[in-house]
């Protein structure tokens, strides 16, 4: 038992060194989707194949919306973020244009809560949603120097949302609770992404 251990950890760190050594590249870059959400992106690999790590999409709201007349204060809050990994596939076209595909999952959460504050019917509504996904990648990079890369990319996905929505009421008092639960699948302008990198 103790041999088949000690042969399996020099196997993983075998493959972890021939990995380290087959290394060549890296990049860190800014990602936009939507022109409104950005996010930050890491790969590292080989050129011709990478693994990647889109970070972090962030979206946010905070509103407050006052009504001296009508006695309807109301304030609303809205929170998104999204991380994807997966691995990209690049070979290139011309010396300075690039083809990449390959996979990504990913995985997202939504959090909104709206609080109306009208004197004949206050109310709350809270919603906590999770979105795991599954991404195709198809883009383009366009090496504007060694160091410089600029791309875009298609991301047709399939996605499973669950979570809970819920509201309450005081005049008449009333509570409800909704679970969701959707798949969805296509490409849309969210589908579409775009990047600014660093590579070293």
């Amino acid at each position: 038992m103790k041999k088949t251990v000690i042969l399996l950890i020099a196997l993983t760190l075998s493959t972890f060194v021939m990995a380290q050594e087959k290394t060549k590249i890296k990049e860190v870059g800014l990602t936009f989707r939507n022109l409104d959400e950005f996010g930050f992106g890491y790969k590292i690999g080989t050129e011709q194949s990478l693994w990647r790590f889109n970070t972090i999409f962030l979206s946010g709201m905070n509103e407050d919306r006052n009504s001296d007349k009508a006695f309807n204060d109301s304030d609303s809050q809205q929170f998104g973020l999204s991380f994807s990994a997966g691995k990209e596939y690049r070979k290139l076209i011309t010396e300075n244009l690039e083809y990449r595909y390959g996979l990504d999952l990913s995985f997202g959460y939504n959090h909104s809560k709206e609080n109306n504050g009208s004197t004949t019917d206050p109310s709350k509504r809270k919603s906590n949603l999770f979105t795991p996904g599954l991404n195709l990648v198809f883009g383009l990079n366009y090496i504007i120097s060694d160091q410089l890369i600029l791309g875009a990319e298609v991301l047709p996905y399939l996605k499973y949302t669950f979570g809970q929505t819920s509201e309450e009421r005081r005049i008449p008092e009333y509570s409800n609770k909704v679970d969701h639960s959707d798949i969805r699948y296509g490409f849309d302008s969210s589908s579409v992404l775009l990047s600014l990198a660093y590579r070293f």
